[in-house]
């Protein structure tokens, strides 16, 4: 890159995360974005891994959490949003298209739909719903950005939420919003090592502009003032608790309620780049228009309501290009699309070679039935090196393991284990192929403790993936 620094791009295309649109497709002549679409990621194999790991710790974290799960469609009648009030208020941030005379949009919002479960579940079971009613869903949705504010991961038109959201009565609102706070930390320290502090975090309080009120903001001025007191509360309670600043954008709420944002600070050498994540939303409008005041009151007794929207990582894909350029694209080992990459250094001796790479092969094999995603590399001592810092410059695998002939002699395995921000070296003994796999996996057990200990998940996807290396 002659000297200039890697940004979430690179690292996504060298991780194989993602297909550059702007690279072109062999043979066809044209590139990748002329088939795809501007603002649509593309990711590939490695993405794809990377993906659906994610998606099983996350949905295992929000399971033990009391959260239902669900998954909607991805299109739907005009009609939805009429009511929801995103055809007046969003209509120009979304995809309306007929089908047969009849308007429908590709999903912008999750809310709508999550709202209709809540009415069924009521509908078929009435007091049995227990409040706060918490619906779940890795949510893929599109919404229309300017083609000259497209970039990488980071400003898209086709993103996946980690999106809830909360029916609550307003007596516990705060302390659900506070809750969903810790969710986030958990969330963010468990999985992706990502200390929260006022180093990397702040939270922004996004309120009305009173101004426009009834025809920006809907709702009336008392229930904006009231709901925006109730998150400066909860603002309080998080400075308080976690040390990180805040800032209070006047005018930058949603149209529905204020909000509380999570922005990611990201420290280069000459530059700091800052990227919202998670949210925290509170709505008083599509309670009224869905009749949640109406049937919760009826049902509960419950004079108050809000629903609260809420996403812990914010867009996935967002996330991600911050988190790579944090984390200068390494991924921790439960995440990473190749999670081991076994050197076979063969040593110019065809006996032991044979040897080197049949056990180097016949790991790879055991691993990948264990669930694991593991490619073998062949080398020689004079090339390892170089091998090694092209591997540690591009795919990035947290574990590396060297097999040669001192290893096949004396029955012992050689790790590499990139763990807490450096590589660390470690020799166990291993005679057999069997040991070599029982230490692997219990070094990734080691690795994977706090992901298991908040969802309940060691996610597994196997794959030989030798060829990316």
């Amino acid at each position: 890159m002659s000297g200039q620094a890697k940004d979430h791009v690179d690292f996504a295309y060298e991780l194989d995360l993602v297909i550059k649109p702007d690279s072109t497709v062999p043979l066809l002549g044209r590139e990748f974005n002329y088939y795809v679409g501007s603002g649509v990621p593309f990711f590939s194999i490695g993405g794809g891994y990377f993906r659906h790991a994610l998606q099983q710790i996350l949905v295992g974290f929000h399971a033990r959490r009391g959260y239902f799960i669900a998954e909607t469609p991805i299109i739907a009648s005009s009609e939805l949003f009429k009511l929801s009030g995103h055809m007046e208020f969003y209509r120009s941030n979304m995809f309306v298209f007929d089908i047969e005379d009849k308007e429908y949009v590709i999903k912008p919002m999750n809310c709508p739909f999550h709202l209709l479960i809540f009415l069924s579940h009521i509908a078929r079971y009435r007091g049995k719903v227990r409040l706060p009613f918490k619906v779940f869903e890795v949510g893929r949705v599109h919404r229309y950005e300017p083609s000259g504010s497209l970039y990488g991961l980071l400003r898209v038109r086709g993103f996946t939420q980690d999106d809830a959201h909360i029916i609550a009565p307003e007596s516990e609102a705060l302390n659900v919003v506070f809750n969903v706070f810790e969710e986030m930390v958990q969330l963010l320290e468990g999985v992706f090592n990502l200390k929260v502090s006022s180093e990397n975090i702040y939270v922004r309080l996004s309120v009305s502009d009173r101004s426009l009120i009834g025809r920006e903001f809907m709702g009336t001025i008392e229930e904006w003032e009231a709901a925006e007191r109730a998150l400066e509360e909860a603002v309080k309670a998080i400075e308080g608790r976690y040390g990180v600043s805040r800032v209070t954008g006047v005018g930058e709420a949603a149209f529905y309620g204020p909000k509380i944002d999570v922005m990611m600070v990201v420290k280069g050498e000459a530059t700091v780049k800052e990227w919202q994540m998670g949210t925290m939303q509170f709505d008083f409008n599509l309670p009224r228009r869905f009749r949640i005041y109406d049937v919760v009151r009826e049902v509960y007794g419950e004079t108050g309501v809000f629903v609260i929207h809420r996403a812990l990582l914010g867009s996935i894909e967002r996330f991600l290009g911050g988190y790579l350029e944090l984390s200068k694209g390494r991924l921790p080992v439960h995440l990473a699309p190749l999670q081991i990459a076994i050197i076979a250094i063969k040593t110019g001796e065809e006996p032991v070679d044979k040897d080197i790479e049949f056990k180097a092969v016949e790991l790879k094999d055991k691993l990948v039935e264990r669930g694991f995603r593991v490619g073998v590399k062949e080398t020689t001592r004079t090339s390892i090196g170089g091998d090694v810092r092209h591997i540690e410059s591009t795919v990035k695998p947290p574990i590396l393991v060297f097999i040669g002939e001192k290893e096949v002699k004396e029955g012992v395995l050689s790790l590499s284990v990139y763990t807490k921000g450096g590589r660390v070296r470690r020799q166990v003994q291993a005679r057999t192929v069997a040991e070599a796999v029982k230490e692997i996996e219990g070094v990734v057990l080691e690795e994977e403790k706090r992901v298991y200990e908040i969802s309940g998940v060691n996610p597994r996807m196997p794959a030989d993936l030798s060829h990316v290396l």
